[in-house]
């Protein structure tokens, strides 16, 4: 009984820590508001009501947290079996570089396409990620050097490949020409831009939970990123366990582009992710590594994004708004995980003192 209270203590100060440091990141920008703002009354409301005042903001709002949705569902797997994955941002353009250059190249133009499409997109970027997994296990490159790195040179790939061989030259800008109407996404709430990828970033973080908590394979990617030592001497393959999960999780980026690309842009785009591999760890990190409170954080960051732009557009705040909002929530959330991790050092040092 005191264990079941004391585990219930420690989700509600989990829970009451985490409330205050959004509540801390969005007072920070409430203050810029109001420091920047002519019509400060006028832009608060717009920033807090606009998301839901009409169907073009609500929907875009929707749509802003899907892509963060998927690719923080793929951190999750990963963190969850122990890996750092802070090559997403690489990931989601390499997947999405695949899967158009597929429909850019291939003969025909149906809605099969797509199809086939969406798996080159994951299959890119698992292989990136899992071979960040690979050289640890097999020469011990720490993964978050490994993968910063090859998603840093990924992106650098990505522009390359695409003002080189598919960029467009009517456009006036790097990017692919458009995409055909039987090649993208179907669209749910019009004039905005949600699409069916809505639908089935909701459906995967199903899966990613039943995945992680309802089959021996995630029961051995949690063990592995619990105690690997442990895991191994009961025999779990924790290196492949940890390969999987990257590899996992760079599909899920890789996913998470071809979604916007087919879903939002219609095109290839240069800078067309604007970081939302890094706000998904955030994201990740919000949802304390549970699938399903995945779902709330993306909404809040997608919340966030729409307000900031209704309230450039009502009353002539900034939109970068959002970012400082982000960027504050990220940097706070990091300093409570590295808190929580020292803490935890320091005990095991003091429990281990008297033996």
């Amino acid at each position: 009984m005191n264990a079941h209270l004391q585990i219930r203590k420690d989700r509600l100060a989990d829970a009451l820590s985490l409330l205050t440091v959004v509540l801390i990141a969005v007072a920070g920008g409430v203050l810029i508001i109001l420091l920047t703002s002519d019509e400060p009354q006028r832009a608060l409301a717009a920033f807090f009501a606009g998301p839901f005042s009409n169907r073009l903001f609500f929907g875009n709002m929707l749509q802003a947290a899907t892509p963060l949705l998927v690719t923080g569902l793929g951190l999750t797997v990963a963190f969850r079996a122990g890996a750092v994955n802070l090559g997403a941002e690489g990931q989601i353009y390499i997947g999405a570089l695949a899967g158009t250059a597929l429909l850019l190249l291939a003969p025909g133009a149906t809605g099969w396409l797509l199809l086939a499409a969406i798996p080159a997109a994951m299959l890119a970027g698992a292989l990136f990620a899992g071979l960040a997994g690979w050289l640890r296990t097999r020469f011990g490159a720490t993964e978050v050097i490994t993968t910063y790195l090859i998603g840093a040179i990924l992106i650098q790939l990505f522009d390359f490949l695409l003002r080189r061989y598919l960029v467009d030259p009517g456009a006036g800008f790097p990017a692919t020409e458009s995409l055909p109407a039987s090649l993208r996404l179907p669209r749910l709430l019009l004039p905005s831009n949600l699409n069916a990828s809505f639908i089935i970033a909701l459906l995967l973080a199903v899966l990613v939970w039943w995945l992680l908590y309802r089959t021996v394979f995630g029961y051995e990617l949690r063990g592995t990123g619990a105690n690997p030592h442990a895991s191994r001497y009961v025999g779990i393959p924790v290196a492949r366990s940890f390969v999987l999960a990257l590899a996992i999780s760079g599909a899920l980026a890789g996913l998470a582009g071809m979604f916007e690309v087919a879903g939002v842009h219609g095109r290839l785009v240069t800078g067309f992710s604007n970081n939302i591999g890094w706000n998904g760890i955030t994201v990740a990190l919000i949802a304390r590594l549970h699938p399903l409170g995945v779902v709330p954080a993306a909404l809040l960051y997608g919340y966030l994004e729409v307000g900031a732009n209704s309230s450039a557009l009502m009353a002539g705040v900034s939109p970068r708004i959002a970012a400082i909002i982000q960027s504050l929530i990220f940097y706070l959330i990091s300093a409570q995980a590295l808190f929580a991790f020292y803490r935890r050092r320091l005990a095991r040092r003091r429990e281990a003192a008297p033996a």
